[in-house]
């Protein structure tokens, strides 16, 4: 049976052919046009040319295909010797409608390739043996038919019918972070629909649970479970949880300098939290991950968790981490959480306002 990446969808071909065409006709190397669509930030050659490549199944998100658009769509772009992206102010009546219409057909190939997907060959008689493919956008699929265990702590100030002798006992109410645990289980069990999963306390995560993919729903969980299993906080890259006030802040460094983050109140009303996401292998099973859900209230975990749940940006945020981390096995990312009538909106990471602080493996600590 041929790789799916030997069949690109028509549309996803088009699209790569065309990323290679505009750089082509204008001499630029790959090399050159990542640092100009970089920006501020980082994109790597091999990012661009995943998205040239037309079985890469990789797709440019949204604003990088605006970003090509404001590049090629005026050759004043190129006259200065090093390429740039010319402010829209700059741009003359006939280049903004060139941009408009350029960034339209981008972004229709880019929607045809992702509704389309890559052209597979007809199933054979092992097919059925075969793991599911990744649905795009998704950190929560795991590859094969792998348990996932679910972790949160308990409440501290759980309902009546948290007690097992209350007549209408709910066996998930003492939970602490019940948002922000619908939300991950709804998207992992949506993921990964034959797989167990598995919602625990800290003192229930025995040896075999213990083993499974595991994700950590609010810093509580995982402090009680480090206290007793220490190995598992290893090779992770954290910021710091201290006290402060009535709340805690996240303690942040990059080098020499160091930052504090905090919760945002006008008067008694929570406008922005800060939350945490952060993964790594896990230390006795590398091919299994341990994921963390953190936030300074509940608000801030339950943005961390909308970040990749809420299909407003779930495949956005999915882009960011492919581009900026490269997939890194190990990273983090510290965000704002925006709140409104006391509840989290989803984080878009690729608005700056919302980044506060990321780590992977390969990158190291940056603002």
């Amino acid at each position: 049976m041929a790789a799916d990446s030997d069949h690109p969808s028509i549309p996803a071909r088009r699209l790569a052919e065309r990323l290679r065409d505009l750089r082509e006709q204008e001499r630029l190397t790959q090399k050159q046009l990542a640092r100009v669509l970089g920006g501020s930030g980082q994109l790597s050659i091999a990012t661009v040319s995943l998205w040239e490549k037309p079985g890469s199944d990789r797709l440019p998100p949204p604003p990088r295909l605006a970003a090509y658009a404001r590049l090629f769509c005026t050759s004043r772009s190129f006259t200065s010797g090093t390429p740039r992206l010319l402010p829209g102010e700059e741009l003359t009546e006939q280049e903004r409608d060139t941009e408009t219409e350029l960034y339209a057909e981008l972004l229709e190939l880019r929607e045809r390739a992702q509704s389309t997907g890559p052209v597979t060959s007809s199933p054979g008689p092992s097919s059925a043996q075969q793991p599911a493919l990744r649905p795009l956008g998704s950190i929560w699929q795991f590859p094969g038919v792998e348990a996932v265990s679910i972790v949160d702590a308990a409440s501290l100030d759980p309902p009546p019918y948290a007690d097992q002798s209350h007549l209408n006992y709910s066996q998930y109410a003492k939970f602490a972070d019940l948002d922000s645990l619908v939300e991950v289980f709804g998207q992992v069990k949506a993921d990964n629909p034959v797989s167990m999963i598995r919602i625990l306390s800290p003192e229930e995560l025995d040896q075999d649970f213990a083993l499974n993919h595991l994700i950590f729903v609010g810093g509580a969980a995982w402090r009680n479970v480090c206290e007793s299993t220490p190995w598992l906080a290893q090779n992770v890259i954290l910021p710091i949880d201290h006290p402060a006030g009535e709340t805690d802040n996240f303690k942040c460094s990059v080098g020499d300098e160091t930052r504090e983050f905090s919760s945002l109140r006008i008067g008694e009303v929570l406008i922005q939290d800060v939350g945490m996401i952060a993964r790594v292998p896990h230390p006795i099973i590398p091919e299994r991950t341990v994921t963390l859900l953190s936030g300074i209230t509940s608000r801030g975990v339950h943005g961390a968790a909308l970040c990749f749940t809420d299909s407003h940006v779930r495949d956005e945020n999915e882009r960011y981490l492919e581009e900026r981390f490269l997939n890194a096995d190990a990273f983090c990312i510290v965000m704002n959480v925006p709140i409104a009538n006391n509840a989290a909106l989803p984080p878009n990471l690729w608005r700056e306002n919302i980044r506060l602080w990321e780590w992977s493996a390969e990158t190291g600590a940056r603002w």
